[in-house]
């Protein structure tokens, strides 16, 4: 289990779950968890993806895009987008 705040990095092994903070960024190993907070409609709200399903690779750094969907961050891992 790997825990990030807003705008941190949470990296978890296989079966791992990594929880990161708004604008954040997960990776997680083959059947982990991938999770990151954002908020909409002015209340906090959980992201949740699964490695394996729905196109989420192992081991590859995901973020959310303006409407709360994983999507693939940029190889450097510690880059803010500012796309949302």
């Amino acid at each position: 289990t790997a825990t990030a705040g807003d705008y941190g990095t949470a990296t978890a092994g296989n079966r791992g779950t990594a929880t990161a903070g708004d604008y954040g960024t997960a990776t997680a190993g083959y059947e982990g968890i991938l999770q990151i907070k954002y908020w909409k409609n002015d209340r906090l709200r959980i992201a949740t993806a699964y490695v394996g399903e729905d196109g989420i690779l192992p081991n590859t750094p995901y973020k959310l895009n303006s409407n709360g969907e994983f999507i693939k961050a940029s190889h450097h891992i510690g880059a803010i987008s500012h796309d949302r």
